[in-house]
């Protein structure tokens, strides 16, 4: 499912191309920018004792990146391309920007599930 119109999508935001296994970002790295997935596939990898390991690989019109700017914390993991991958960049500006124009209960909302994300991201790795 389209999160919204390709070309308005464009006419705000920029675009950048990744190549087969390029790393778009590594486990622990300061958040820099949200990515919207215009062509191609992510995989999100996580480190373990045991090696890398991929908790999900995400395709066509799926968000990464999100969660490091909303809570302005470490990454949690890597994304790396699968393919030749399309996306679209959110920068912190263009985030905060959105985000301070929600209403109050929106804003909750928001805090709300990611803190329900981190939560259940922990029970998985517990």
């Amino acid at each position: 499912m389209a999160i919204c119109d390709a070309d308005s999508l464009l006419k705000i935001l920029n675009r950048h191309l990744f190549k087969r296994d390029q790393v778009i970002f590594r486990e622990g790295d300061q958040p820099t920018n949200a990515f919207i997935i215009r062509s191609g596939s992510v995989a999100i990898v996580k480190n373990s004792p045991a090696g890398p390991q991929v908790l999900t690989t995400l395709v066509a019109n799926q968000v990464f990146g999100e969660l490091a700017l909303i809570e302005n914390s470490p990454r949690s993991a890597s994304a790396i391309a699968v393919e030749p991958t399309e996306v679209l960049v959110i920068t912190p500006d263009q985030f905060k920007a959105k985000i301070g124009k929600l209403d109050f209960f929106m804003k909750f909302w928001v805090g709300y599930l990611t803190d329900r994300i981190y939560d259940l991201s922990d029970r998985v790795r517990d």
